[in-house]
């Protein structure tokens, strides 16, 4: 059989307690009737298992992964793991760790659970015209973007494509946080704590038995990003993990937004990575895919499903 379902999460938190309750994620309580279904249908893996091939293949097989290192992941994810005897791996960017910033990915997810959608694209365009300087006009972009999403509107989609990729860096990480002013009334700093993991956090979570793997440093597109620069994220990633561990690991990357190209793979090998993981949906069998370009599922693929 050969074949393993790797189930991708991120926000996992009780949502209508939380302090923004419409921010998009997976409610702790249909996440703990995730974990009673999977585990009674599957034989939940840890990464190391995978690598080492120790399992049953003949079975039905998953990993758990979450990505961009939320404190949501220790005060929800980590105790439920524990208490099911389950090894987790989890993907954290180094600078949610290491620095008081919001990545621009979270600005957005903040941003579009505080305001309708059209209003913030309204808004979005007011200050990209105010600050474009001798850049194209926002509808050249807008008609380059592929609004096909299994989960997103069209707005939304244009939305984060905008801000994530497709506007000139500098102008976009500037009008995700001319927005969060508009629509978000906590400061960045105070956000970002509310956020992220820290690093007790991580130490606690892998002497506990759960994998941590590279999200690079800054969660860019890697193909946007030039060789030199895929490096600097790269093995500012594996400084960071070296600096968890107290013991030898096996190296995994889990590509920020599935996004890589030629060069991030060579680098990949370079460092001896073992794995990698994309946002493609499907099941990993090693006939169709190689290590580096491992599919996976949404968490909302899974009972219970929402429509």
């Amino acid at each position: 059989m050969n074949m393993v379902e790797f189930i991708m999460y991120h926000y996992v938190r009780d949502l209508k307690n939380s302090q923004f309750p419409k921010i998009k994620g997976l409610d702790y309580q249909d996440f703990l009737d995730q974990i009673k279904f999977l585990k009674k249908e599957y034989n939940i893996l840890s990464i190391e298992e995978f690598l080492n091939s120790d399992f049953d293949q003949n079975k039905k097989n998953c990993i758990l992964t979450f990505d961009d290192g939320y404190v949501d992941h220790y005060d929800f994810v980590f105790p439920t793991l524990l208490n099911n005897n389950i090894k987790g791996s989890f993907f954290s960017p180094v600078d949610t760790i290491q620095k008081n910033v919001l990545l621009d990915v979270n600005l957005i997810h903040l941003v579009l659970s505080s305001e309708n959608e059209t209003k913030i694209l309204k808004r979005l365009i007011f200050h990209y015209n105010k600050i474009r300087d001798d850049n194209p006009p926002i509808e050249n972009y807008i008609s380059s973007i592929n609004t096909e999403c299994r989960y997103d509107t069209k707005t939304t989609v244009i939305i984060k494509r905008l801000l994530q990729l497709v506007l000139p860096f500098g102008i976009r990480s500037k009008i995700c946080r001319l927005l969060l002013e508009d629509f978000v009334e906590e400061s960045e700093e105070t956000l970002s704590k509310l956020f992220y993991l820290s690093q007790k956090n991580i130490k606690e979570m892998i002497s506990n038995g759960m994998h941590f793997g590279s999200h690079g440093k800054s969660h860019l597109w890697f193909s946007s990003l030039n060789r030199k620069n895929q490096e600097v994220e790269i093995k500012s990633s594996i400084n960071f993990l070296s600096s968890l561990y107290d013991k030898e690991f096996d190296l995994t990357m889990c590509y920020p937004y599935g996004d890589f190209n030629e060069d991030t793979l060579s680098l990949l090998k370079k460092y001896n990575f073992k794995l990698a993981l994309t946002t493609i949906p499907n099941t990993y069998n090693k006939e169709n895919y190689n290590l580096f370009e491992i599919p996976r599922w949404d968490t909302n693929d899974y009972y219970p499903k929402k429509n």
